[in-house]
């Protein structure tokens, strides 16, 4: 099977890969044999434009991406630092007081309740551990900075949400089925941050009319996975993230089933299930078109057997997923809090 992202330098004309679809599912709902009423001629070709536009953008060497903060950038290379020590993580994340505050209060959320308040950035590091402090910088920095457009505050609220369900759901999925994995909630917060990317550039380009997010369902699903594949090797983030952010919805990578793939894909379907999906649940039912970025259930079946979850273990791991949503919308504890 050939592997989106990989196969062909961005920009280039792509197919549908048979990682997303079986045989029977690609004839029966292969978009351009759907014909959906009262979609009219304009509709079809400002989505085609759309569609080249998006393509030039990502393919210009003047392109920017999305931006990251500095400290959120430092943050990451200083977590992965064997003698990085507490004090300095705190240093540099108190540069940027909003970021800060913001991670603090992810910290004194339900998800990470403690026994005993934590109280400040100092207090979260040492009880929470390094890499849990770099996965909330990146989760705050991306619902901060990022998941931010002018024009589609709705659509980027919901995608913010997606990632972290996804995210946190990812990190369990990983630790249920032993995935030695140091990026696995990382690589769940950053999936889709190609279709922000995309919709930041629609956004900017100040010579064409802003598109409705609901005519881009189609545009976004068929540029994302490379767009975000693209941001992450700007941003100059590992390896190892860039290649799963530009491989997403590809279960076999180099010819074989790889497990971050497969727990990326599952966590997304369980996120899915629970209305948490980068779309709202039903949309594309009524036209016969996929929801935005999610996969056939004959890839995830084939995801949860590459993680060797049978039928209870799914359901564990279903059951889990709807424990961490159910905590995730608990809102946080009210608490006297102090920035260092």
């Amino acid at each position: 099977m050939t592997t989106r992202g990989h196969s062909r330098p961005l920009g280039w004309p792509r197919r549908r890969s048979a990682n997303r679809r079986s045989p029977v599912a690609r004839r029966s709902l292969n978009r351009a044999d759907v014909t959906t009423e009262g979609r009219s001629r304009r509709a079809a070709c400002d989505r085609s434009g759309v569609h080249v536009r998006l393509l030039r953008l990502f393919a210009s060497p003047s392109y920017q991406p999305p931006v990251l903060p500095a400290v959120a950038v430092e943050i990451l290379q200083l977590a992965h630092r064997p003698d990085a020590t507490f004090d300095e993580l705190v240093a540099v994340l108190e540069h940027d007081s909003i970021l800060a505050a913001k991670v603090l209060s992810i910290a004194q959320s339900a998800l990470y309740a403690p026994r005993s308040p934590i109280l400040s950035l100092k207090h979260a590091t040492v009880r929470l551990g390094m890499k849990t402090i770099r996965d909330l910088v990146l989760q705050a920095a991306l619902h901060l900075r990022v998941f931010r457009v002018p024009g589609y505050d709705a659509a980027m609220e919901r995608l913010a949400w997606h990632s972290t369900v996804t995210a946190y759901i990812m990190r369990a999925l990983c630790r249920k089925t032993a995935i030695e994995t140091e990026y696995a909630f990382a690589c769940g917060l950053l999936h889709d941050v190609g279709i922000a990317a995309c919709l930041l550039a629609l956004s900017d380009d100040a010579r064409a009319e802003t598109v409705p997010f609901e005519e881009l369902g189609t545009v976004l699903d068929d540029v994302h996975e490379e767009a975000s594949g693209l941001v992450t090797r700007l941003w100059g983030l590992p390896a190892d993230i860039q290649r799963v952010m530009a491989t997403h919805h590809h279960l076999e990578v180099g010819g074989t089933p790889h497990p971050v793939n497969a727990a990326l894909i599952a966590s997304e379907h369980f996120a899915g299930e629970l209305d948490a999906g980068a779309a709202p649940a039903g949309t594309g039912s009524a036209t016969g078109e996929r929801a935005l970025d999610s996969n056939s259930p004959e890839l995830f079946g084939a995801a949860c057997a590459a993680l060797g979850l049978d039928g209870c273990r799914v359901e564990a791991a279903r059951a889990e997923a709807r424990q961490i949503v159910a905590t995730l919308s608990c809102p946080a504890p009210s608490r006297p809090a102090a920035a260092g």
